[in-house]
């Protein structure tokens, strides 16, 4: 458009002179011979003069409104430019709302959940502490039927864990950690065998023994010298060390005494078992 209308304005420049040199032209070949003819011919030439004028200014005119034309083209295609820009960016938000708002619904729903979760958590605190309680009281009176095996050590780990309930700086899943560990270790004794010197209490005397442990099945004594083989009989009436037949468990107990220390293999022993009683209320 703009080089269109430049070659037009450049053709006027060349083209209006050679218009007025043709209308003069034009003018003094049609005139006549007489110079009265001729002086008015001249005369009109003032009306080419003022037609060339209003030709120009129509030309000036029609650039400038080819001028306003291209402005406005040139703005058209800034706008159409941004519009489009404007229009992407609008689609990119619409996309990014749209996962906006799915994941605002599924937060949605992990909050319903958090909240019931919480909610949980809050009952459990309040049940915890009374659970703890009575978990530890039970592992206690059970450890004082048990077998009496490191009823020391197993006395400290108790009093440990009760020390822990009413402290404040400890939190409640210390608590029940510590409660669980003690059930752990009490669980694991069931499982293995073990043997260490120890001093008990027989007949009423303080004598240096070996003691021997088989599980929870069975728990015997030697002394040092092998004069005296005994076990423990923990019947509620008895729970105390009672002797054995020295001829015919002092070899099986030094034995076993000597598989717990793994200095023999695993064997078959006759030792005394004392054999299991049906629980109270159950059927014969």
């Amino acid at each position: 458009m703009k080089k269109h209308i430049t070659d037009t304005a450049g053709a006027k420049a060349l083209w209006l002179p050679a218009l007025a040199a043709a209308a003069v032209f034009t003018v003094f070949a049609a005139a006549p011979a007489s110079p009265v003819k001729a002086a008015e011919y001249l005369v009109e030439t003032t009306l080419i003069d003022q037609a060339l004028d209003i030709v120009e200014r129509k030309f000036e005119t029609s650039l400038q409104q080819q001028g306003e034309i291209d402005r406005l083209a040139n703005q058209g295609n800034t706008l159409e430019g941004e519009f489009r820009q404007e229009n992407d960016t609008l689609e990119a938000l619409l996309v990014f709302n749209a996962e906006l708002r799915a994941s605002i619904v599924r937060q949605e729903a992990q909050i319903i959940q958090l909240d019931e979760s919480i909610e949980a958590v809050e009952h459990i605190t309040r049940s915890v502490p009374q659970l703890t309680l009575k978990m530890l009281s039970s592992i206690e009176a059970f450890i004082e039927r048990d077998f009496p095996f490191r009823i020391g050590e197993r006395r400290e780990r108790v009093a440990f864990a009760r020390d822990a309930l009413t402290n404040p700086d400890v939190s409640i899943a210390e608590r029940f950690r510590q409660v669980m560990v003690l059930y752990q270790s009490e669980m694991a004794a069931g499982r293995t065998n073990e043997t260490y010197p120890a001093t008990i209490t027989f007949e009423g005397d303080e004598i240096d023994v070996k003691i021997v442990r088989i599980g929870r099945v069975a728990m015997l004594f030697q002394t040092n010298d092998r004069r005296i083989t005994g076990a423990w009989d923990n019947d509620p009436e008895v729970r105390d060390w009672v002797e054995l037949s020295a001829g015919r468990y002092r070899t099986p107990v030094q034995r076993a005494i000597r598989i717990a220390e793994q200095l023999d293999a695993p064997d078959i022993l006759e030792l005394p078992v004392k054999a299991p009683e049906p629980l109270q209320g159950s059927q014969q």
